[in-house]
């Protein structure tokens, strides 16, 4: 009878494993959210395929867009707004 015992501790402990990436999920869209408050914001990211994304940022009033992949970052160009 011990070993339901153990079983359901071994079961508990993969659930609480099997819920961490959910977990670290929503703290990575909290924190991107959170930290648009600053002068720096990260208005969108665009994946272009798993090790590659394009960035579109606002640095007071101007965007850019950057290039991210496992080689570095790249600045694509500024965002001109016909709005302004």
């Amino acid at each position: 009878m011990q070993w339901l015992g153990y079983l359901e501790a071994l079961g508990i402990f993969l659930l609480f494993l099997s819920s961490l990436p959910l977990v670290a999920h929503f703290y990575k869209k909290v924190s991107v959210k959170s930290s648009s408050t600053r002068y720096i914001k990260i208005i969108e990211i665009k994946p272009i395929n798993y090790k590659a994304q394009i960035l579109l940022i606002e640095v007071g009033k101007k965007k850019f867009l950057i290039g991210l992949s496992d080689k570095g970052f790249d600045y694509l160009g500024e965002i001109k707004d016909d709005n302004a």
